[in-house]
């Protein structure tokens, strides 16, 4: 029989582990372009778990003002507070595409497009030798997708988490016997690559549209467009290109 004295020790210890995978909250409030930066004003806190378009929308950033729109409704990379280049989220972004990109050839086994990304790129010289087949090319850029997210998330501490001692948005407790896989991330950004991560190791369907450049999940095979807006914004193209 485990003693009163063993229990108190055990209980005071899960505590303290489920204290440490509880998943962190985050800042975001009005976003401010200052020149080179983004400032982030009056911020406030809020659980990233909670949305799922974060990394999403993070791939959607492509210019200054994307950076504007997505403080405010996620916040800074690295800070609660205070303010942050744009070319950091312009750079990271570009990053976090390229990655979702070579996740997509290699699915699709789509090496005409992987040689020409390995041609420029020089991701070869990451790799002992440069690929030789089209199978030492999805080789290698499987292995660069892998590492480049485990050197992104390096230090980020996991665990495993009843459900039960979480509350929903609406305050109802969570269900006994369902646990979830969790990490406590430093910043936004190791949250971004830990979303990414989830996702591609749980072989969620992923496609780029060709009208934003955005990375999304689609809803049929046979999507195209991350949105209407989009769709809609490449049928006025078509159309005026037929005009002229």
């Amino acid at each position: 029989m485990v003693s009163a004295l063993s229990f108190v020790l055990y209980m005071n210890k899960m505590r303290d582990y489920v204290k440490l995978v509880y998943p962190r909250s985050w800042t975001r409030g009005q976003a401010q372009l200052k020149s080179e930066y983004v400032k982030l004003i009056q911020p406030q806190e809020y659980d990233p778990y909670e949305y799922g378009n974060l990394l999403w929308d993070f791939t959607a950033i492509q210019k200054p003002s994307d950076v504007a729109g997505f403080v405010s409704h996620y916040g800074l990379l690295y800070h609660t507070e205070g303010m942050e280049k744009v070319s950091d989220f312009l750079q990271e972004a570009s990053a976090i595409r390229l990655l979702g990109n070579l996740v997509i050839f290699v699915r699709n086994e789509d090496t005409k497009a992987l040689w020409e990304v390995w041609d420029i790129s020089g991701f070869q010289s990451l790799f002992e030798a440069p690929p030789k087949t089209d199978d030492e090319l999805l080789a290698q850029a499987s292995a660069l997708v892998a590492f480049t997210i485990n050197e992104r998330l390096e230090g980020v501490q996991h665990g495993l988490i009843a459900k039960c001692t979480l509350e929903a948005a609406d305050g109802t407790p969570g269900q006994p016997g369902t646990f979830l896989w969790v990490a406590y991330p430093d910043n936004l950004l190791q949250y971004i690559y830990y979303h990414f991560a989830m996702t591609i190791s749980n072989k969620v369907p992923l496609a780029t549209c060709p009208e934003c450049g955005k990375v999304f999940v689609p809803e049929h095979g046979h999507q195209q467009f991350c949105s209407s807006r989009c769709a809609g914004r490449a049928r006025i193209k078509r159309f005026r290109a037929k005009s002229t």
